[in-house]
């Protein structure tokens, strides 16, 4: 990123001559080769894309500034005198932009005491009026230029690196008390959210459109910011809110980055008008991108016109003016020629956890100096390979286990259903004919060695990768504690509710209910691991061992809770300190990942929904 341009331009051409058809056989004929470049996405953590070292974020949406502006002023002081001349901005805080799949804590300040009297003066609380905002974002590459330099139109496209989606969460309330007169703080800095992928600003030449404002003219901007080529890109871009007790997210608006009265160009160039440095790395963002229908605009501010008005999620029954707590923000975007031509963004996504919560820190590395509680050379075991089931309760503990602690792996689907773990070349790995099993080599014996049990392979984990994240705490106490959870799941729970269990049971009786039937096992295990949990403390942000870490009593809740629901659980019933925990852990990037609706075999995701 801080080459110049040229370097950028060579690389991804290279790239694109390795992986297109046609292209240079080098990589195509090379399977060693292959399986070193090519990771599976679902083996990969995506981590942010740079070192932020500056973030500034613009207000560039004619349409969005004219609808806030008519909120707080009236349509005829919409926009501020200046908003015409010049592309509007801020300094954000650059530690607090998160990856997608970061949660994001509901923050704290100061509000307004009686909204329509300031002079009451204010009080402290948590948000009441938590919002999103539909941005794109670009990243600054090449060298910096040096303090009193400017950039000019001419040599803006050279320091673009590339686009990504953003969600700048906003705090509506702390930021009505504080704004005046420096803008706002207190309400922007608390979270930021990116997607992972930087679309390179070659990749989105084809994708070059007008702005929704067509020209500017009334007024012409001074000298240094005209653009002799205005324009915006063509870029679509969604945003659904998916509540925590919805199954799928709902649709609240659609937009495109033709939204921008100022492009994106204008504002690099009008950030270095002062001789700014500007340094790779730098992250610059639109400001929120609405249209100029209702359904075209980018925050629940202006969806619920300040809260005047309920919001649909999608075609759901659910309704918001405002974010609630275990809401998930799912924003995707998109650019597309009408032959088909199709780049994407890929989707940027956060939930918003409970005031007081604290997140997980999330894609640090590990200290160099922590104790291990075992030497073990981390190379010594690889070509992991697990043979799972998308649904397979078991299964899905140890792809958690495998995410958590960031271990590539190479997916094998067994159909269950279709009795594949029954072949008998399967056989041979697993002889009672279950998954998961985990096969892997092992380079001090060069054997090739298989697992199963996924208590098993979960302990395995845990001693042949011990740099990484722990499952088992350090104390005795605690990891009994955790392991005594895992076993009301894993002894007292899954073998009454499996398809084996099901299967003899119909074998004596074929009258016997044996949905009913697991659906009581399920609730008296919930109801005794509900007592647990109460006790060690657990919570959405405290997990279930009430630490704040994620154990192995959390790797095995989730996939249970999903279970309990599908034999109709009562799961508010038995276990709301469960429930609870579960929006904290399915915040978590990882646990997204190993969840059953992404993995390859789900019949969802193989029919490309």
């Amino acid at each position: 990123m801080a080459y110049p341009a040229p370097v950028w331009r060579a690389t991804r051409e290279r790239i694109k001559n390795l992986l297109a058809e046609g292209g240079s056989a080098e990589l195509s004929s090379n399977p060693s080769l292959r399986e070193l470049a090519l990771i599976p996405r679902e083996n990969v953590t995506m981590h942010l894309p740079a070192r932020i070292g500056d973030y500034t974020d613009f207000y560039c949406s004619r349409e969005h500034a004219t609808n806030v502006g008519i909120m707080f002023r009236g349509k005829e002081n919409a926009l501020q005198p200046n908003w015409l001349h010049l592309p509007v901005g801020y300094h954000g805080r650059a530690s607090s932009v998160y990856v997608s799949g970061t949660p994001v804590v509901r923050p704290r300040g100061q509000l307004q005491k009686d909204k329509d009297d300031p002079s009451q003066g204010s009080e402290y609380g948590a948000c009441k009026l938590l919002d999103f905002e539909v941005e794109m974002a670009f990243f600054l590459g090449g060298p910096p230029n040096p303090p009193g330099k400017t950039i000019s139109m001419c040599e803006a496209e050279d320091r673009i690196f590339g686009l990504v989606l953003m969600n700048d969460w906003s705090a509506r309330d702390i930021q009505k008390w504080e704004y005046v007169p420096l803008g706002p703080f207190g309400s922007k800095n608390f979270g930021t959210s990116i997607s992972p992928w930087i679309v390179p600003l070659d990749a989105l030449v084809p994708f070059k459109c007008p702005t929704s404002a067509g020209t500017q003219s009334d007024p012409e901007p001074l000298e240094y910011l005209r653009d002799p080529d205005y324009g915006s890109y063509d870029i679509s871009i969604s945003c659904a809110v998916k509540g925590a007790n919805m199954k799928d997210p709902g649709v609240v608006c659609k937009t495109n980055m033709s939204n921008l009265y100022w492009n994106i160009k204008q504002q690099l160039v009008h950030h270095s008008v002062t001789g700014c440095n500007m340094r790779p790395g730098d992250l610059l963002a639109t400001g929120t991108i609405s249209g100029q229908s209702e359904c075209s605009f980018g925050s629940m501010l202006e969806l619920s016109w300040r809260g005047a008005r309920e919001v649909k999620l999608g075609a759901t029954e659910e309704v918001r003016k405002f974010l609630k707590d275990g809401d998930t923000v799912i924003m995707a975007g998109h650019a597309e020629t009408a032959d088909g031509v199709r780049v994407g963004f890929g989707e940027v996504q956060g939930t918003v956890l409970p005031a007081g919560s604290f997140v997980e820190a999330h894609g640090l590395e590990v200290p160099t100096d922590l104790p291990l509680k075992r030497k073990v050379p981390e190379q010594r075991f690889f070509n992991l390979k697990l043979y799972n089931y998308w649904r397979s309760s078991c299964s899905w503990r140890v792809r958690l286990a495998l995410a958590a602690k960031g271990i590539p792996y190479q997916y094998v689907a067994v159909n269950l259903l279709q009795k594949k773990q029954q072949d008998p070349e399967f056989g041979t790995k697993n002889s009672m004919l279950q998954v998961p099993t985990l096969e892997f080599e092992d380079s001090t014996t060069g054997r090739t060695s298989t697992l199963s049990q996924s208590m098993a392979i979960i302990e395995f984990l845990e001693e042949a990768f011990p740099s990484r994240k722990q499952l088992f705490p350090d104390d005795p106490g605690l990891r009994a504690t955790v392991r005594q959870m895992a076993e009301v799941v894993n002894s007292g729970i899954q073998p009454l509710q499996n398809l084996g269990t099901a299967d003899r049971l119909s074998q004596i009786d074929s009258s016997y209910d044996t949905k009913k039937f697991a659906s009581i096992s399920i609730s008296f295990g919930l109801e005794s691991l509900e007592a647990l949990a109460i006790g060690a403390g657990a919570s959405a942000h405290k997990f279930m061992a009430g630490t704040g870490e994620v154990t192995v009593a959390d790797i095995y809740l989730l996939p249970q809770l999903y279970n309990a629901r599908r034999f109709d659980v009562d799961l508010e019933k038995h276990c709301p300190t469960l429930l609870n925990v579960e929006v904290g852990l399915k915040a978590l990037a990882w646990a997204h990942a190993a969840d059953p609706s992404n993995q390859p075999d789900c019949p969802e995701a193989s029919a490309g929904l």
